[in-house]
């Protein structure tokens, strides 16, 4: 098995250069001019910049060190964007959701007061019965127990015993 021979350090002889907040700005513009950090190289920066004390390996390292932060920015970018589109399609479902939810709490109250009238209708309809039930008629005129014409029904059929709650009220039970 071989070693794996590693590079031993070496001190470059360029002294570090102290990127300064007026220095970085020229770079910045620099790089804005020649078309984003992709597309500008280190030669034309330093054209670009015009300054005397830098050389290219400053700014080799420095477009590398801005490429990395700008990759980074775009990412977090890109995850806040992602959490806010989340974040607005959950409060859109919940809202969605409670107006599912309410409809049908409204339609379960309707539901309920329906069954409530059909049932006093039908009480109303047994306390009453006496009138529904027509005795056969040798005249076509429906004629009520007590003797009074019904006007709503007024007119039957010979062969018509009694009228039905389905026919009078458009009741199916």
């Amino acid at each position: 098995m071989q070693r794996e021979i590693v590079r031993p350090y070496s001190k470059s002889k360029i002294p570090r250069l102290r990127w300064t907040t007026d220095l970085h700005q020229y770079f910045v513009h620099a790089v804005e001019q020649l078309g984003g950090e992709k597309r500008a190289t280190p030669k034309k920066i330093l054209k670009s910049m015009g300054v005397k004390t830098i050389t290219i390996s400053h700014v080799k390292s420095h477009l590398q060190v801005y490429r990395n932060m700008k990759h980074e920015e775009s990412i977090q970018a890109k995850n806040r964007m992602i959490r806010q589109l989340r974040w607005r399609q959950t409060q859109q479902y919940l809202r969605i959701y409670e107006r599912l939810r309410d409809a049908t709490k409204f339609m379960h109250s309707q539901q309920r007061l329906q069954c409530n009238i059909n049932e006093k209708i039908i009480a109303f309809l047994k306390l009453s019965n006496k009138i529904m039930d027509v005795p056969y008629a040798d005249d076509d005129v429906a004629i009520a127990v007590d003797g009074a014409n019904d006007p709503l029904n007024s007119k039957v059929l010979k062969d018509e015993k009694k009228l039905s709650l389905e026919l009078t009220l458009g009741l199916k039970y």
